[in-house]
């Protein structure tokens, strides 16, 4: 299950002093990026990263977000648009952002597959390049994979790839 996945990493950067908000967006409907109100998922990770900046003990400097899929395209909209989010990791992600909504500059890392038959690779790529033209720090990392999700190995590199970052 994708808590199961998730859920080490977040405890391990928590007791490492990072506090990283994971977006974790699973929809069954076919139509969802159609009929699912996008701007209430925003809004929720626009919150989260919020109450977490407010947490005891939360390195304002060290906040962050991480999400697969619509829930990385989530963490990096809110991140370079409203959010105190300093870094971003995207796994299999872009973003749909115009560029002068982004007036924010958080780090980001976007992680994608060479053949991703979901998030093309090129609009990972193009959103690397409209985040960079905004003045947004950003590093890609593809791996060779013709898959959307990844093993447990790979996702086991791309956590330890998010967690480089982080720190």
């Amino acid at each position: 299950s994708s808590d199961l996945t998730f859920r080490a990493p977040a405890l391990r950067w928590a007791a490492m002093g990072c506090a990283v908000v994971m977006p974790v967006y699973f929809s069954a409907a076919r139509d969802a990026p159609a009929s699912d109100p996008v701007a209430w998922w925003n809004r929720a990770v626009g919150d989260a990263a919020e109450w977490m900046r407010g947490l005891p003990g939360a390195d304002p400097d060290r906040l962050g977000a991480i999400g697969f899929s619509r829930g990385g395209y989530l963490a990096a909209e809110v991140a370079v648009r409203e959010s105190h989010l300093k870094a971003v990791v995207g796994v299999a992600s872009a973003g749909n952002v115009k560029p002068d909504d982004i007036v924010r500059q958080p780090e980001v890392l976007l992680i994608h597959a060479s053949s991703d038959p979901v998030v093309s690779p090129l609009r990972t790529r193009h959103w690397a390049r409209i985040l960079r033209e905004k003045g947004v720090p950003v590093e890609v990392i593809s791996f060779s994979s013709p898959r959307h999700n990844f093993s447990r190995a790979e996702w086991t590199r791309i956590f330890a790839e998010a967690e480089a970052f982080f720190l």
